[in-house]
């Protein structure tokens, strides 16, 4: 049967204090290293690998015209600038940032346990 919760069934604020969460026990400290080694892992293997399904076509179109308008010309070379920035692999962009965000995550935790900070 379900039971229905009244105002005066529920733990107070000092009770709900006491309470530990499963990330606050001592033997998960070492937690996020194994994150930020996962996180490393998959970037490096996005990186080596570079799935098919992260391919960005050319931007450029297979019959470039040559017109003469100025507004194609200055379209045509706004284009060729932007296309240095563009990514050839969505999946490079993808793993370039999971290794940095597995490598912060990894500093930031071992400078954590190198600063002594205090434990609860």
């Amino acid at each position: 049967m379900n039971k229905i919760l009244r105002h005066g069934d529920l733990p107070g604020r000092a009770a709900l204090k006491r309470i530990t969460t499963p990330a606050a026990k001592n033997t998960d400290r070492w937690t996020p290293l194994v994150f930020g080694g996962a996180l490393i892992g998959i970037g490096a293997v996005l990186l080596k690998v570079k799935p098919r399904i992260g391919h960005v076509p050319n931007p450029t179109p297979f019959t470039d015209q040559t017109t003469s308008k100025r507004r194609h010309i200055n379209a045509r070379k706004a284009r060729d600038t932007v296309k240095a920035f563009a990514p050839t692999n969505v999946t490079d962009q993808i793993g370039r940032s999971l290794v940095l965000g597995g490598t912060a995550l990894l500093l930031t935790r071992l400078l954590d346990e190198a600063s002594g900070r205090a434990r609860r």
